[in-house]
């Protein structure tokens, strides 16, 4: 799943999330807090029966949706080093479940890099069950990463129409932070990948105050005036019409 002719394409299991711990020392901070928490707090009431977590790398949200669920299923293209993953998939391979057989897909920033999302989310909506759930996590904007396997980003009516025309009604549609916590994230993703200037310890130190400064500057806006036209990040709940 590395390349533009395989059909999925998740992303590497190495590269991705190992705990749902942020904080505001952390340069994704602005992007990925109120994500977790949505994830923590909306996203489980969803959850039931077997959950089949697509894409699931280190299984880092299994905490949120344990005690909601019978069984979690993870899926992804490599093996993790905790070995995790239940079943290692070829890239072109389809899922190995029956039609109709799970409760629950979680899938989390992951879409983004799926080179066929039409694929991908068509066999999800071939493994849940009629009235099951799918739970949805992707970017609105971010910067490039995970090069070269980074193909699209999405809007509301975008993902809509995906679902859509694969038998999945959206329940409920939200953003993770609006135009000023994407602002702030662009500013500190500059900071970190851009062009450096480095003088010792004062670089460190000036680097840490942007990130606690920026964080608490854009968070604070954003909430005070949150314009969801230029989200930074989507989190979708649909369900398969019966």
């Amino acid at each position: 799943m590395r390349n533009d002719k395989n059909k999925h394409n998740i992303r590497s299991v190495k590269s991705r999330r190992e705990k749902p711990v942020i904080n505001i020392l952390s340069r994704d901070y602005l992007v990925m807090q109120p994500l977790i928490k949505w994830l923590r707090d909306i996203a489980p009431r969803y959850a039931s029966g077997a959950l089949l977590d697509f894409g699931c790398g280190n299984k880092p949200y299994y905490q949120f949706f344990e005690t909601r669920v019978d069984k979690y299923i993870g899926v992804d293209v490599e093996q993790n080093e905790n070995n995790s993953v239940d079943h290692v998939i070829n890239s072109n391979a389809p899922l190995p479940f029956s039609d109709n057989s799970v409760n629950t897909v979680l899938s989390t920033q992951v879409l983004e890099h799926t080179s066929e999302p039409d694929d991908y989310i068509k066999e999800i909506s071939r493994v849940l069950k009629p009235g099951g759930h799918f739970i949805l996590t992707c970017p609105g904007s971010y910067m490039l990463h995970e090069e070269p396997n980074d193909y699209f980003r999405y809007t509301e009516y975008g993902l809509k129409h995906l679902l859509k025309k694969n038998n999945l009604d959206v329940i409920r549609i939200d953003t993770a932070g609006g135009a000023w916590r994407l602002m702030g994230q662009i500013f500190l993703n500059h900071k970190t990948f851009g062009k450096k200037i480095k003088i010792p310890i004062l670089t460190g130190l000036l680097f840490y105050s942007y990130i606690i400064f920026t964080n608490i500057f854009f968070a604070l806006f954003d909430n005070l005036n949150n314009n969801k036209l230029d989200p930074a990040n989507y989190m979708v709940i649909s369900r398969k019409i019966d």
